[in-house]
């Protein structure tokens, strides 16, 4: 006998911890907390838009930061040369991503699996490259410097807070949108199996770029909130291979098929990661850290989300074997 929750309670549930996040920094919250929140909650959201492409279409990608360092060197140029505000060229940053989605995907969709996963790489590697010799437009290796909003720290640790916190709800209802939708099963019928998904009449190709150019919008986006939090982009910094592999992390350690999924795993991931750099410090933190990631990896193949669902099965008494059954109908 299963015991499923209702909608209206899981609803209730997100809208009670919504509620919870809204009113954090008003109650008293150290200015640190608040700081690392923001964290949580950008890479929650760069967690739900890899998971469009590498975890309901099982294209996984190793450059995703690329998305992000290219949206933020958008708004970072714009303003380098134009003077515009990088609130107002948000959307230029996820236009920009898409647009480099589209590229590879035409020409890295002819390759799969551990293939498309080096490609992915390469282009976040080509990008910085040309970062750091596109000394006109970027800046070379000094990066360009966005500007304070205000003196008041306080005040833009709770601004950048909810940004991340809007940020974390749009992409979340995306991803739900997604997943409850007819591409969201497009991706999942890729996922299991291309060729077939082809020959049921699934247009391959064009869910694949619909789905890439999605998740690259979003990261894009983001990278443009990052950057101009941070107030500078370079390009080390901005193509750094460590933020490109926590959001896969934290997708495969909660989940990779569900929306919800990402966000459990960054704040496992964001949890235990700043406790074992308070305990241990960093060097000796980050082995035990992809100790512990390894293994979850191996036994949980499909993330805690998984897991949880394989505990919720009702138990099936078995039945009699056919032949018993027939015997016993014979009888009778």
């Amino acid at each position: 006998m299963t015991h499923a929750r209702s909608p209206a309670a899981g609803f209730a549930i997100t809208a009670a911890l919504a509620l919870v996040c809204l009113a954090l920094p008003f109650v008293g919250l150290p200015l640190f907390y608040v700081q690392q929140a923001f964290l949580l909650f950008f890479f929650s959201a760069l967690a739900q838009s890899w998971n469009i492409l590498g975890g309901y279409g099982g294209y996984l990608s190793f450059g995703h930061v690329a998305f992000v360092g290219l949206g933020g060197y958008t708004v970072g140029i714009l303003y380098y040369k134009l003077g515009l505000s990088p609130f107002i060229t948000f959307p230029l940053a996820g236009v920009t991503s898409s647009i480099l989605a589209l590229i590879i995907g035409a020409i890295c969709f002819r390759i799969r699996g551990s293939y498309f996963l080096i490609a992915t790489m390469l282009v976040l590697f080509i990008l910085q490259s040309l970062a750091l010799n596109l000394r006109d437009l970027t800046n070379g290796s000094n990066g360009i410097d966005l500007p304070l909003f205000t003196n008041d720290y306080r005040f833009e640790a709770r601004l950048w807070y909810y940004c991340g916190f809007g940020a974390l709800v749009v992409t979340s209802l995306v991803a739900y949108a997604v997943e409850r939708s007819t591409f969201g099963l497009n991706l999942n019928a890729i996922r299991e199996d291309e060729d077939v998904a082809r020959t049921m009449g699934v247009r391959t190709v064009q869910v694949k770029a619909a789905a890439f150019m999605l998740s690259a919008a979003l990261a894009g986006m983001l990278g443009a909130m990052y950057t101009y939090r941070a107030h500078v982009i370079e390009p080390i910094g901005g193509f750094s291979i460590e933020v490109s592999a926590a959001p896969i992390l934290m997708a495969i350690l909660g989940g990779s098929r569900t929306w919800v999924g990402p966000i459990i795993g960054a704040v496992i991931f964001q949890t235990i990661s700043i406790g074992l750099a308070v305990s241990f410090g960093n060097e000796y933190s980050n082995v035990v850290f992809s100790i512990f990631l390894i293994v979850v990896v191996l036994l949980l193949p499909e993330g805690l989300v998984g897991l949880a669902k394989r505990g919720r099965k009702p138990v099936v008494a078995p039945g009699p074997a056919p032949a018993a059954a027939a015997e016993t109908a014979k009888v009778g």
